[in-house]
């Protein structure tokens, strides 16, 4: 494996774990909202926020009224989870970025080989590559069978279809189908084998 190859597996490890964090910043944020929507300060502004803190009670530099420091605290436990899931988000698209220029180089190293080899050999190759892909992927309990469809650790038949669109990002999205039914028709490999992976 090129190390091209290698960034790629890296990168795709990279967008399961800020994926993984996004799901449990927006767990965090629907909790944080549901308790200001409660109090009654979610739709607060930052100037609202503000107005509002200098209207609360202090004595010797101490907030002293509980309900108000409860609103205080809600609206600002949701405005830092909203500020920590739109940062998750922000990092989720630069790695995407990252994710589809180095998918397109490897897309072109593999064009490269096969140019350079002969039909048989380039055939023998990717038949090694295949099956080095199988135990890659039967780590996470997922069968696969061909290129790619097979079963997830549930048992579940699968199948990834390339998009072939007229736009850069099309031509290297994919539709995703578990058990006949299209789970999204948009998205990249490594999002594909996020899903299978779980299922």
């Amino acid at each position: 494996m090129k190390m091209i190859e290698i960034k790629l597996r890296s990168q795709t490890a990279e967008l399961e774990k800020l994926t993984a964090r996004k799901e449990r910043a927006e767990a965090k944020l629907q909790k944080a909202t549901e308790k200001a929507e409660k109090l009654g300060v979610a739709e607060w502004s930052m100037e609202d926020f503000r107005a509002y803190v200098d209207t609360m009670e202090v004595k010797d530099g101490w907030f002293t009224d509980k309900k108000q420091v409860e609103k205080k605290s809600a609206w600002s436990d949701r405005w830092s989870a909203e500020r920590e899931l739109n940062e998750i988000n922000a990092s989720i698209e630069r790695a995407e970025d990252r994710f589809e220029k180095t998918e397109t180089e490897v897309e072109t190293y593999r064009e490269q080989v096969k140019a350079q080899m002969s039909a048989k050999a380039y055939e023998d190759l990717m038949k090694v590559t295949f099956e080095e892909e199988q135990k890659e992927w039967a780590k996470d309990g997922v069968k696969l069978e061909g290129r790619y469809y097979g079963e997830t650790p549930n048992g579940k038949r699968f199948d990834i279809y390339g998009n072939h669109g007229f736009t850069e990002r099309s031509r290297h999205c994919f539709t995703l189908t578990i058990c006949g039914e299209t789970i999204f028709t948009s998205g990249e490999f490594w999002r594909c084998y996020s899903v299978i992976k779980s299922r």
